[in-house]
């Protein structure tokens, strides 16, 4: 198993004025690879402040060869010591990360950003989110009646608050072949379900085509935060090729057995449409359309044949 993933992230403030998430996925100079997200809160002025100066410190304590609760324990107490600054008092971030070091990984997490292990089998949280909803669900309430509350947003834990924070840190484990680490902020889990999540991953064309295409389609269904994700691919995840392609192709194959041949046209419209990272990203409507109007073309093409 080559132990050199595809990485890809992507972020965007979505409909909030300004952005306070953060984000890295780096194969560091050892050859060690390094994902985390934090979303941060406080504002303009300090979320972003805290969220950028976690992953910094992040990043420099990992590269010093220090374990993932060391660079957690750094992390939250230089966003606690800026919080104290005028203008900033409060601010904090959630930090989840991930470590890959050879053929095993280690998880970290404070607040309820999360890591998902998504590969043939399906999608499976690698983490607790240290929240008031995650918090009402263990009492027995259900997530709807705990969303519908004016404390759906509130952490539990994070990064800065307070002088000290309990990190969740978990590993080593033996790293998978075929499959992705996918972090995110709750921009994107609060729009789509671990499901959709799933669906989306494997209709994508690659991992930046999956990045792209789970936040165009939180910002669609409606999520107003900022949404972030972070992926880091080992070998290839099982993709579903989507029905229209398929179709395509069967008409292709039908024409060559009745003894038409392709025109350069008509292959380059199927070639266009197989080719997934050509619609990654784009609302279900937008997709559809394109079908019928490629469908239409093939047809011409192939009857002026």
């Amino acid at each position: 198993m080559a132990n050199q993933p595809r990485l890809a992230v992507e972020s965007i403030a979505g409909q909030r004025p300004y952005q306070e998430d953060s984000v890295l996925a780096e194969t560091l100079p050892d050859g060690r690879t390094l994902l985390a997200v934090a979303d941060g809160m406080g504002g303009h002025a300090a979320g972003e402040v805290a969220s950028r100066l976690a992953l910094d410190t992040l990043l420099e304590a990992v590269g010093e060869r220090r374990g993932l609760s060391e660079a957690f324990r750094l992390a939250n107490e230089r966003v606690h010591s800026r919080s104290q600054e005028p203008g900033k008092q409060g601010m904090g971030t959630t930090l989840v990360a991930i470590l890959v070091e050879g053929a095993e990984y280690f998880v970290a997490n404070v607040g309820d950003s999360r890591v998902y292990l998504v590969s043939a089998g399906g999608i499976r949280r690698l983490t607790e989110d240290h929240s008031f909803v995650a918090e009402a669900v263990k009492r027995g309430q259900s997530e709807a009646e705990a969303m519908a509350t004016p404390w759906k947003d509130a952490l539990t834990r994070s990064i800065g608050t307070e002088a000290e924070v309990d990190a969740d840190v978990s590993g080593p484990y033996a790293l998978q072949g075929d499959s992705a680490f996918l972090l995110c902020s709750d921009g994107l889990y609060k729009s789509l379900g671990d499901d959709e999540i799933r669906d989306l991953f494997g209709q994508s064309g690659g991992a930046q085509g999956a990045a792209q295409s789970l936040v165009a389609a939180a910002l669609d269904a409606g999520s107003d935060d900022n949404i972030t994700v972070a992926i880091a691919e080992y070998g290839v995840v099982p993709r579903r090729r989507a029905p229209t392609t398929m179709v395509l192709t069967h008409d292709a194959d039908a024409a060559r057995e009745e003894g038409a041949q392709p025109t350069e046209a008509s292959a380059g419209v199927a070639m266009a449409v197989d080719e997934g990272s050509v619609v990654a990203g784009l609302p279900a409507a937008a997709v559809a359309a394109i079908v019928v109007v490629v469908t239409a073309l093939v047809a011409m093409v192939l009857l002026a044949g």
